[in-house]
């Protein structure tokens, strides 16, 4: 018994299928759950709403921790799945744990509890480990293929973006010792030293511009200009990753998915009885491409069997 709903857990929880009515069902009543937390914690921000409603806060509060605990507690203890040893069943569950969305499942929580063993200035101010309970909100990438596809952006490009970084950094030291040198004596207060002119040269690779500081000299303009020259091409090359990958990794789920409603298609092929014999021996008959061609009419267009048959040979005479 404990196994079966341990593999029940296990499908609906790691690996959620829309078909199963019990996992589609979890999984909208977390993802609600999340929604209505951020909507709830949007709503109390506001100075009026926060402090008229104080006591329906922490009574929401608590039951989001509850609710939030207990999915914790189901992943964990599903994530085993279908395993019998207990070595593989601890090595699943640890590697879970580890995993990071087991982190932003624990710290989903965790802090919560922190503030409530350790009630006002116990232990100094906790209120900010609230905001760590923020993260809940990446919860939400499980149930969006969106979110999910930008994480998995930033995995793959993680080496090509920490290198954009570094040279990022090594061209705003660079612009802040160089405007500290030009402006040092004309604006010590904002250029008084490297590190405070970092504000300006980070602002200004960046392409931000606030305007807040900026140089007065004519040698301070000068190198403004070839810092904000160099800057356009530093802080475009992030982007310029970002979508050919985008490109890239749209392309390649659009042909996955294609390539599961062809072999889905197959598969219903030939599990069906009630087709007639000579549209089979017809398809059978088929050159590989015309039988792509018939499996691609039905997943994509929603054909029937006989009426992709019946279109491709139309086309092939």
């Amino acid at each position: 018994m404990a196994m079966m709903a341990r593999r029940l857990f296990f499908r609906a929880l790691h690996h959620p299928d829309e078909r199963s009515f019990f996992s589609l069902s979890l999984n909208l009543f977390l993802a609600a759950m999340v929604l209505l937390n951020i909507g709830e914690l949007v709503w109390m921000s506001v100075p009026q709403h926060g402090e008229r409603y104080t006591a329906f806060a922490e009574v929401s509060q608590r039951f989001f921790v509850v609710v939030f605990t207990i999915e914790y507690v189901l992943r964990v203890w599903s994530a085993a799945g279908e395993s019998v040893s207990p070595s593989e069943i601890r090595s699943r569950r640890i590697a879970y744990i580890r995993s990071p969305m087991g982190l932003v499942d624990l710290l989903s929580f965790l802090p919560i509890f922190f503030i409530w063993l350790f009630p006002g200035d116990a232990l100094g101010d906790w209120r900010m480990l609230k905001l760590i309970a923020i993260v809940r909100i990446l919860k939400l990438t499980r149930y969006s293929d969106s979110i999910s596809m930008l994480a998995r952006l930033y995995h793959d490009n993680k080496s090509t973006l920490l290198a954009a970084a570094m040279i990022m950094m090594i061209l705003c030291f660079m612009a802040a010792t160089g405007i500290y040198y030009f402006e040092r004596f004309a604006q010590p207060e904002h250029f008084g030293s490297i590190p405070q002119s970092m504000w300006w040269s980070l602002v200004t690779l960046t392409t931000v511009g606030y305007g807040d500081v900026v140089p007065i000299t004519a040698g301070g303009k000068l190198f403004a200009v070839l810092v904000m020259i160099s800057g356009v091409g530093i802080a475009a090359m992030p982007a310029g990753i970002f979508a050919s990958s985008f490109v890239q990794l749209v392309k390649e789920q659009e042909r996955q998915r294609r390539s599961a409603r062809r072999r889905k298609s197959r598969q219903e092929l030939s599990g069906n009885e009630e087709l007639s014999p000579e549209l089979h021996e017809i398809y059978e008959h088929f050159s590989r491409s015309e039988q792509r061609e018939v499996d691609y009419l039905r997943a994509e267009f929603g054909l029937t069997f006989e009426q992709s048959v019946c279109i491709v040979m139309h086309f092939r005479h």
